[in-house]
């Protein structure tokens, strides 16, 4: 225990620069006019295309978006990988008192988010007081945060962003959410598993592994190496092709978690939040995890 607590304090001591680039909602709005960026319009599935050709972010909320936004309500509340806000709007239209802070690696991302808030105002769905409420960083969960955020979060939502990390930077991400919480803060997350019509090719080789007890069974070196490329394959994978991917299952995730002093409360795989015949396969798409930070840990 006091190992696992030394190491913590080692990487707190890492965190002592500040988030790089923090936005309020004025600068992030006045950014995204000057570089002339434009609300995004979505794919025929519902999805958005992301401007760093990292996947595609989807208005449709899954298990644990959901369960985020019920115990967010009112909180102080942090979202890695937030995209354009959709699930910012949501809590920010759920309570007056959620203090909101979007994420993401892509600051672009960040500023199309604010003219989304700032549509939604004009459209009278949200309230002008709406913008007090959250701001915007640009940061690496893997590299680090800053100390004044260390325990500063009662609910960290991380969605689709562990499966585009390798192992060693998912640990470190979870160290950091570890730092970043609350005691009996919680933290939600939904990643994406091998059970995926496209990647359907790497399954017998994943349960292989699986079998053969390997730590990472879902690492991939590069995407190539799971998928038959032809005229039918989404962009967002081609533009990825030659990147490494981390597919996650319940175990995995439960093991790592547990090891850096989380609680678990739910992991399990859950169903596409969207209708797919491109994606869907058996029920076992994303895998989910609900974890509270134990304060004695």
């Amino acid at each position: 225990m006091l190992n696992k607590f030394r190491h913590l304090l080692i990487l707190a001591a890492c965190f002592i620069s500040a988030y790089s680039e923090v936005f309020t909602y004025e600068q992030a709005l006045a950014n995204c006019d000057s570089l002339n960026l434009h609300i995004q319009t979505p794919a025929p599935d519902g999805r958005t295309h992301t401007l760093n050709k990292k996947g595609a972010a989807s208005a449709s909320f899954d298990y644990a978006m959901r369960a985020f936004l019920k115990f967010s309500i009112g909180k102080e509340v942090l979202e890695i990988g937030g995209c354009y806000g959709d699930v910012m709007l949501q809590a920010l239209k759920q309570s007056k008192h959620t203090k909101y802070l979007l994420s993401d690696l892509e600051e672009r991302h960040l500023f199309i988010a604010a003219k989304c808030l700032e549509e939604k105002i004009r459209q009278n769905w949200l309230e002008s007081s709406s913008v007090n409420q959250v701001s915007f960083v640009k940061v690496d969960i893997t590299k680090g945060c800053n100390t004044q955020n260390i325990g500063l979060h009662d609910a960290i939502y991380v969605g689709k962003v562990f499966h585009f990390l390798t192992p060693d930077q998912f640990e470190t991400a979870v160290k950091h959410l570890f730092l970043l919480l609350k005691p009996k803060g919680r933290v939600y997350v939904t990643t994406l598993s091998p059970y995926l019509k496209h990647y359907e090719k790497f399954i017998p080789e994943y349960e292989k592994r699986v079998k053969s007890k390997e730590k990472y069974p879902g690492f991939i070196k590069s995407l190539r190496s799971c998928i038959n490329v032809n005229k039918n394959t989404p962009l967002q994978i081609t533009n990825m092709i030659d990147d490494s991917f981390l597919f996650l299952d319940p175990k995995t995730l439960k093991e790592v978690f547990e090891n850096n002093g989380f609680k678990v409360l739910e992991c399990k795989f859950v169903p596409l939040s969207h209708r797919s015949k491109l994606w869907s396969y058996d029920g076992r798409e994303y895998v989910i995890i609900i974890a509270e930070k134990e304060a004695a840990f």
